[in-house]
Formats: C-alpha cells, structure tokens, sequence
C-alpha cells in the first residue's frame, strides 16, 4: 500500500503539537488534521478587550464548521446541562486559554486503590513518567522552585525560577504562616525569563483566556516547528471516520471541509490527539460493520468514566488591601489537601489563590440592586481593592456511568452527531467538596475576613478519562503506551487516557504521556 504520510495525527493542542515535535525530530513524516483554524494572538486579543463578556472563550471567533460550547448548547439533550466543560478547537488547541498551571501528579495518585483501596491504579508509576516530565517542562518552558516539589520527587531542576508571588499572595502568605498553613508558588508553563524565542512574564492578568504577549506556552509554538521541520499541517479538516482492513489496522482516515466536501490521508500510524470529549466522539462516529459500538470499543469503554475537577471559589473581604488584579493570575498554592490517608474515604484538593478580578462581574452585580444605585462607586472600590480569593479544584473518580454518547438528534453543521453527557458526581467527590469548602471557610476565619460568598461547579474543564489506559483489552481502550488494545497502529493521546486523574492540573501530564508515545512510534518505526 501507498501511504501518504508516516503519522497522521488528529489535533493541534499540546497532545499533538509535542507528539509532532517529537517525530519531526526523528525524521519522520508527519500530517496534523486539525478541525479549527489558526488564530493570530493580536487579533484574539482586540477581540477579548472588545468583548463586555469576558468569558475564556471570548478572544477565539468560532468555527461555524466546527462548533465549541461555548453558548451552552454544545452539550444540551439529555446530559447534564450543569455540566459544561468548555475547550477551543484551533491551532494550538486548548492552551491558547489555559492559565498554564503544571503540578506533577503525586507518585499516590498513579496508586489509588493500591494505597487507598478505591478508584483504579494507573498501568505505569510515577517513577516511569518522571524522565518524561521533566522532558515536558524543559520543552514547554516551565518556571517553579527547584527546591520545593510539592510531594512529586525531580531528577532536574526546573528550567526556569518560580514566577514571583503576587501582593495578593504575600499578605495571605504572612497572616497564615503563624497558623502553619504554607503558601508555595506553583509550577507553570509562564517564563519568569525569556525562554524559547518568547518573552518574560510581565504581568498582563488575563492569562485566562490569552496571553497578550506568549509568555505562556501554547501549543501552536510547537506546531510552528513542526511545520518549519517539515510536517503538514491541514486545517479546517474534521475527521470522522476511518477505513480498516481484514487485520483490524487503520489505513485511512476521512476527513471534511468546511463546504462538506470529503478528503482522505493514508498513514502507517494514527494518532487520535484530540481532547476527552472529542477524542471519544470521533470513535462512536466511526462505528462500522465490524466495530458497530465504535472504533477501539470492544471493551465498550469509548465514552465511559468521564472525570473532571469539581472547582469552587471562595471571596471575601480583608481588612487591609488586596490590590487583586496585578500580576499574573494563579501564581500561588496552599500546601494541603493533595494527599493522605483521607483519601480513603473523601476526595482531595488542590488550592489555589485566586488573582484575577472580573470588575464587568462585580459591577453588574452590584447594579442589579437598585439600592446600591447610591454610591455604586465606594461599593467598587471595596471589591476591587479588598477582595481576596481562595480556591481549590477537588478529585473525581472514574465511574462507568459518567459517559458520553451521541446524540441521535442533534447534528453539527456537517451533518455529524454532537455528544451528550451523563455526568454524575460521586458521594466521594461530594463529601470532599464538603470537607474542603469548611477548610477554606476557617482560612477565611484565620485570615480576619468576611467571606463575601463561594461559587461551585462542576467543571474545572479538565475532562479525563474517556479512553482509559489499562493492562486488559475488557476494562480499557489503550495499553501502558497509549496504543489502541483492538487496532494496533491507532494511538490515543489527552487526558481522555486518564485512568484516574489525582488533584493537578492535566496538562503536563498529557504532555508527558505525548513524548513517552513519540518515543514508543520512533522504536515501532527503527
């Protein structure tokens, strides 16, 4: 057979573009399908200054071709619509919108049930993925302190040191440090230093939903690359189905255009690096005679086991001024919550200490009240100077329940059917919830603040778990290398491989799991 290409690989976010990297480097040929389009920074951020309603979607105009939810009909049906995870479809995928935040997980949450006796082990340790994060933070650019690793042992150093502490952080830091509660900086993909052809940190607070100026790492940077190595990039191509032979193995992936028209690649490997809800959407859609529940779902866990962290945050009030708003957002942690004996019974956190200020939010609250018409100003000012935040992202198990289907309704504007959710929230992650919020509530209390009220939902937007990794082919929909258990030259690539997702935030992870799988293809290929 003729192929067109060594790899083909669906999706451009960081999954994706670092797989590409990789293989590129290795002189591999390589073709990225993408769905969305390109985004110029300038223009998204124009377009997010303009916006009165800031939300993270906001800078990025969407593809009527290939929709996002982000009016909150991408998911409508019979789901649950308090479930809205929200992701962008585009070069350089969902890290054009993140905050850039990049914890390891803990060596403890590769081993729930063995240590804890719930949820599930990971089929590979921390040991064996600690060489590749510390491959992921030199290549995305990641600033933290070398000396405090927060319970995830290193081999190396930090590329870069840790993104200053915001005002903010500093005066919550000194009122806890007499009660023992320690506040560390967090580890981002945010260059403290120029790095990598991209500028220092300088302070911009909209990090969420876009860096005006690259000092976070977006995946489009190693797109970028890619292609200067040699690698195609096809955009605006929405993969739907592919054609497999008599020995199960992909050998042509299908694709379409904006004008419906259908295109085709041929490829020796396939790699599906789209994210946990689009990755196992693709596979339903691909159901065929002989695979009639869908691509790689013999186990029948295509969709199943969704998890994502339940996020809530709390305001208050302090007595002195906060001046939130300065500096980058999240640049803070506290210290608990992410691992013990508890998690036996209830879920753990990972706080955070809130920086960012929506004064469009504050002030279209404070003018609902026709009472507050009076002296609207000095009420502003009050929450604009004096607020403080504390919040924490709070740990899911994966449940079989917790699924994506399709919808057998609802169509995209290329004919093709859009995913409905049943999302349910474990008793476990509730009693966490309940646990955690207390926690927050007697910081608040130590603090000598007014906690003003505390927000909750569902979604972090870190969906994980969709396509498990796993030793058997009956519980999971990939082996320890992130390789299909039914087709042998299919890969799956994301969060969606998460067999339990701990407290960090995804992304360095996927990271890590992308180059780990870039060096299994290079060993098929030798």
């Amino acid at each position: 057979m003729v192929y067109d290409t060594d790899v083909v690989v669906v999706g451009s976010g960081v999954a994706g573009a670092l797989l590409a990297r990789e293989l590129m480097s290795a002189g591999l040929g390589v073709t990225i399908l993408e769905a969305g389009e390109t985004w110029q920074r300038g223009e998204s951020f124009t377009r997010y200054m303009q916006s009165w309603n800031r939300t993270i979607t906001a800078p990025f105009k969407p593809a009527s071709w290939a929709p996002i939810p982000a009016d909150h009909s991408y998911f409508a049906g019979k789901g649950n619509k308090k479930y809205q995870p929200a992701f962008l479809k585009g070069v350089g995928g969902t890290t054009r919108q993140w905050t850039g935040i990049t914890p390891r997980f803990l060596p403890a949450d590769f081993e729930l049930h063995s240590r804890y006796g719930i949820g599930t082990d990971w089929p590979i340790s921390y040991d064996e993925l600690e060489p590749y994060y510390v491959r992921a933070e030199y290549q995305m650019g990641v600033s933290g302190d070398s000396d405090d690793h927060h319970g995830s042992p290193r081999s190396k150093s930090y590329p870069m040191s840790a993104i200053p502490m915001t005002y903010s952080d500093q005066v919550i830091a000194k009122r806890l440090a007499s009660s023992g509660v320690r506040i560390a900086s967090f580890p981002a993909a945010r260059n403290s230093r120029a790095y990598d052809g991209r500028p220092a940190c300088r302070g911009n607070n909209s990090c969420t939903p876009l860096c005006p100026i690259g000092a976070s790492y977006s995946a489009d940077v190693d797109i970028e690359k890619s292609v200067a190595m040699g690698a195609r990039l096809t955009t605006k191509a929405v993969v739907y189905r592919f054609e497999v032979d008599k020995q199960k193995r992909i050998r042509r992936a299908f694709y379409k255009h904006p004008d419906g028209s259908t295109h085709s690649i041929a490829a020796r490997h396939f790699v599906l690096a789209c994210n946990s809800i689009e990755t196992p959407r693709l596979l339903l859609m691909a159901a065929n005679r002989d695979s009639p529940n869908g691509l790689a779902n013999s186990s029948g866990q295509v969709g199943r086991n969704l998890m994502d962290h339940v996020i809530f945050v709390s305001k208050f009030n302090m007595p002195e001024a906060m001046y939130l708003g300065r500096g980058p957002q999240s640049v803070s942690t506290i210290l608990a919550g992410r691992d013990g004996p508890f998690r036996s019974k209830y879920a753990a956190a990972k706080f955070f200490l809130g920086n960012d200020l929506n004064i469009q939010q504050e002030a279209a609250g404070m003018l609902r009240d026709d009472g507050n018409w009076l002296e609207p100003l000095k009420q502003l000012k009050e929450a604009a100077i004096h607020q403080g935040q504390i919040g924490a992202e709070v740990e899911q198990l994966p449940n079989a329940g917790s699924r994506l289907l399709l919808d057998k309704k609802r169509t995209d504007p290329l004919g093709l059917p859009l995913p409905n959710i049943n999302y349910r929230l474990s008793d476990y992650t509730k009693k966490g919830v309940e646990v955690w919020q207390k926690y927050a509530r007697s910081l608040i209390h130590t603090l000598d603040a007014t906690e003003i009220d505390s927000s909750f939902s569902l979604s972090s937007h870190h969906p994980c778990g969709t396509t498990r990794m796993g030793r058997s082919a009956k519980d999971s929909v990939v082996n320890e290398q992130c390789q299909s258990h039914d087709h042998d030259n299919l890969y799956i690539i994301g969060g969606s491989v998460f067999p339990a997702m701990g407290t960090a935030n995804p992304t360095l992870t996927i990271a890590a799991l992308s180059i780990r799988l870039a060096d299994y293809i290079k060993r098929v290929e030798k």
